[in-house]
């Protein structure tokens, strides 16, 4: 009697994004990693006191900012930027499930959940849009946002946890079955690495030194004002939501004019807005959508910089510069770095910075 075997398969779909569907599924996900982080932190003063609530959140900036670097040169490393972001997501929506009873816990794993998540992601982005920036421009533009929302919900009070745990667990269901097959990253840009003059070595750690700078000086301004209208919540989802279209338009508009010309447009335009206009709440809106929207030419600039470490050139740019353009806030110094003549100062020294960047041989020349 013949003897029959019933084979099974089992149905795995996958899906094959193109370079810009990739860059904008991360960047989702990206809002996503940010809301949940936002509403965590959010939800903090209503569960204990504020010398707390203030100490965990500075514990989540230097994990989430600080450590970004570590996760990326590891992630480098192993070469394994897909598994960093599961990892992120993962340990994000972790931390909202316990954040009810173990605050500390939770804070912890947000933190150390979007430092993954970030050098992941971007590293993914990077090498989907290899030496352009709109691919960065659709990676960051959701997390502003996420991070505003999800911000507002948890100050104000509303539990959204299970949405948020939802939409988490959706697109990370979505992000595990990506297949990244058709973009090689172990070999990102390999055809450069090795093949610089070692007398360009101390040049090229001049110019990461003077555009990780230039982008703490960014992230200055833009933290000293949303510490100036932290009561104003309307006004912070609306930056928030302009901030976002900014980087998308910044990148692309950069790669259609050129990263430098654009660059030095915007800033410039910034800064006389931030010099004039912040009485008038569409020139502040204006003036800081466009500081944010060279969020993406500084990422891919960092990278550019960095061709064979992605991650860590994401953890420098999204994360370690961040944070320091941050201490000055945290040390008391956020209504002296928004005065208006402060303001405009800080973006013209960093509009200088990023033209001399933008310039340089290394930038040209890769």
């Amino acid at each position: 009697m013949p003897n029959y075997q019933l084979n099974f398969q089992f149905y795995r779909p996958t899906i094959y994004p193109s370079a810009l569907s990739l860059s904008l599924i991360l960047g989702i996900a990206h809002g996503f990693a940010d809301a949940a982080a936002g509403f965590l932190l959010g939800r903090l003063p209503h569960t204990m006191s504020l010398e707390q609530a203030s100490g965990l959140i500075i514990l989540y900036n230097v994990l989430g900012f600080g450590y970004q670097p570590l996760v990326g040169m590891l992630t480098d490393k192993f070469k394994r930027p897909h598994l960093a972001v599961l990892v992120g997501l993962s340990s994000l929506l972790l931390a909202l499930l316990v954040a009810d009873g173990h605050s500390q816990i939770a804070v912890i794993l947000a933190g150390i959940g979007s430092a993954a998540f970030h050098v992941g992601g971007g590293s993914l982005a990077l090498a989907a849009t290899p030496h352009r920036t709109t691919g960065s421009g659709l990676f960051t533009a959701p997390g502003i946002i996420g991070l505003a929302v999800g911000g507002v919900l948890g100050w104000t009070g509303y539990n959204v946890t299970l949405p948020i745990v939802l939409l988490l667990g959706l697109i990370l269901g979505i992000i595990a079955i990506i297949n990244l097959s058709k973009y090689d990253l172990s070999s990102h840009d390999q055809a450069q690495s090795g093949n610089e003059p070692i007398e360009n070595a101390n040049f090229d750690d001049g110019v990461l030194l003077l555009l990780l700078i230039a982008i703490a000086l960014t992230s200055t301004v833009w933290t000293s004002f949303q510490f100036l209208l932290q009561t104003h919540l309307d006004l912070i989802i609306i930056i928030a939501f302009a901030a976002a279209i900014a980087k998308v338009c910044g990148g692309i508009l950069a790669q259609r004019w050129g990263w430098r010309r654009y660059t030095i447009f915007s800033l410039t335009i910034a800064a006389f807005l931030l010099l004039y206009g912040q009485q008038n709440h569409l020139t502040l809106i204006l003036g800081l959508a466009l500081l944010q929207s060279t969020i993406p030419i500084t990422l891919a600039a960092t990278a550019k910089i960095m061709p064979q470490q992605p991650a860590t050139a994401t953890g420098f740019a999204l994360g370690l510069s961040i944070l320091i353009g941050g201490i000055p806030v945290i040390c008391g110094l956020g209504e002296i770095t928004s005065i208006p003549t402060v303001s405009a100062l800080i973006v013209l020294i960093t509009t200088l910075s990023l033209w001399w960047v933008l310039k340089s041989k290394i930038m040209l020349s890769r």
